[in-house]
């Protein structure tokens, strides 16, 4: 039992580091505010001066959107997920980690003077009969997520959208993936 505690500690703290490393590298000098998933009103993001919407290309600009909209999905699932089984992992840490996510993409729409959407996912995604079936459906949305990256990295050619897309990507291969995968039957 305490192996497994330790165990358990242990993936956490590396967790933690991951997340950590992948937030101060979205926010490079950047002081923002961060905004919750769950917000259901959009929020209307504050131009930065001396960086305007039109720094970006319409393809960057719909790659943004396609990103942050897979992200509110996943914390919407893992939200209703946590709603009907209760503070089960691998879904309480996974959810906290796709806030991260939504809040590096949240920086950049802030830094390009961008509205932010809000999140059509609240209370607009399916519930499961069972945990392992959630847990299935945490596998296949993490590798959805990871196609979707791949896709949208052909879309943007801006370094720093670049390098917070391919932490999210990352993430999604390397540490939710797995999660999921030990949690699926």
């Amino acid at each position: 039992m305490l192996k497994k505690i330790f165990v358990i500690g242990a993936v956490v703290f590396v967790l933690v580091l991951v997340v950590g490393t992948m937030v101060a590298w979205a926010y490079p000098g950047h002081e923002g505010t961060h905004r919750r998933a769950a917000a259901a009103d959009s929020v209307r993001a504050t131009p930065i001066e001396g960086v305007a919407q039109g720094d970006l290309s319409a393809s960057e600009v719909e790659a943004l959107q396609m990103a942050l909209d897979d992200e509110y999905k996943a914390w919407s699932v893992y939200e209703q997920v946590i709603a009907d089984f209760g503070a089960v992992r691998p879904f309480t840490s996974i959810q906290k980690a796709e806030e991260n996510h939504i809040a590096a993409l949240v920086t950049l729409f802030d830094r390009y003077g961008l509205e932010v959407p809000a999140n059509e996912w609240v209370d607009n995604v399916p519930s499961f009969d069972t945990l392992a079936e959630a847990c299935e459906a945490g596998v296949q949305a993490e590798i959805d997520n990871a196609e979707l990256y791949a896709h949208l990295f052909d879309m943007v050619d801006n370094p720093d959208i670049i390098r917070v897309f391919t932490s999210l990507q990352r993430a999604s291969e390397t540490m939710h993936l797995p999660a999921f995968e030990r949690c699926a039957p």
